[in-house]
């Protein structure tokens, strides 16, 4: 009856205006993408159940391609018989290829930094990052940023799968309960203190390798104690507060402390290299060499 209201007209202009969203958003047609496109604009019930038939009843605008003998899938994909003249090509979402600048990846990880989760995995972080209006994506189709979700995933590690959630791995690391004699941990539950401005200067350089895009003063201590087992106490050094210790040398001539969100976020960075004093210089160079010996013996 559905389809009896709509047409042939009404029910071809209603399948060339889905497959013409996915060639937008350059996400190859693949049956499982269409039927969640079909699903998002809430098209009929009986369209969503036969859509493949239904495509392959006007070969004129549509190519089903069945999937090749021995491939990875077991689903068709839908095509144009004619590409649209716009078309820019689709995008190869688990690539490993990063064509993104830099500056769009240290927007996203400053998005990030805050209490985000998003549900139906790397699609659906994608299209709630869209839906957004995030300037620094608008030039970018929903296939580029579902490929910069994988990415972000596999490669960048900027967010984790926790408890069926696609989150940013800071909010998963600060949400970790503390490690304590009950959980396994026994004695060196805390980790070892750091003990001098040496030894705070290379766990610094580590987890700034770790974290290019700079490290949030507030959660710095949870993270050295989640991501090196260290313990950092500002007492040790004769501080009351975490910010005293970068006004002291050889820190305050080592990083940079930048303000954002208004004041409100407090990320330490990175100095310039070049105008490190000679034992810094050295210290980073250990702490890059331990970081490599690392990649190393888990590669």
């Amino acid at each position: 009856a559905v389809l009896e209201s709509m047409g042939t007209e009404g029910l071809r202009s209603t399948l060339v205006s889905i497959l013409e969203s996915l060639y937008e958003d350059r996400i190859k047609p693949m049956a499982n993408y269409v039927k969640g496109r079909l699903k998002e604009r809430s098209t009929p019930e009986p369209i969503v159940k036969s859509f493949v038939e239904l495509y392959s009843q006007h070969p004129d605008l549509f190519i089903v391609q069945q999937p090749a003998q021995g491939s990875q899938t077991d689903e068709a994909t839908i095509f144009f018989v004619k590409e649209p003249d716009w078309f820019k090509g689709w995008i190869d979402i688990d690539s490993a290829d990063d064509p993104y600048p830099e500056a769009t990846w240290e927007e996203l990880a400053k998005f990030l930094d805050g209490e985000h989760t998003f549900a139906g995995g790397r699609y659906g972080m994608a299209r709630e990052l869209m839906q957004r209006n995030l300037p620094f994506l608008s030039s970018l189709s929903l296939g580029e940023v579902c490929h910069m979700v994988q990415l972000a995933i596999q490669h960048r590690r900027l967010i984790v799968y926790h408890r069926k959630m696609l989150k940013p791995i800071q909010t998963v690391l600060c949400q970790q309960p503390p490690l304590s004699p009950a959980n396994g941990n026994g004695g060196a539950a805390e980790g070892e203190e750091i003990k001098d401005m040496d030894d705070l200067c290379l766990v610094l350089f580590r987890m700034l390798i770790h974290h290019p895009q700079g490290i949030r003063l507030c959660r710095m201590k949870q993270m050295i104690k989640h991501e090196l087992c260290r313990k950092l106490s500002e007492m040790a050094f004769q501080c009351t507060k975490l910010i005293e210790l970068f006004n002291q040398e050889p820190l305050s001539t080592t990083f940079v402390l930048d303000t954002e969100n208004d004041g409100k976020s407090i990320y330490v960075r990175l100095g310039d290299t070049e105008k490190f004093a000679e034992n810094v210089k050295r210290i980073y160079k250990n702490a890059n060499s331990a970081e490599a010996k690392q990649v190393g013996s888990i590669a």
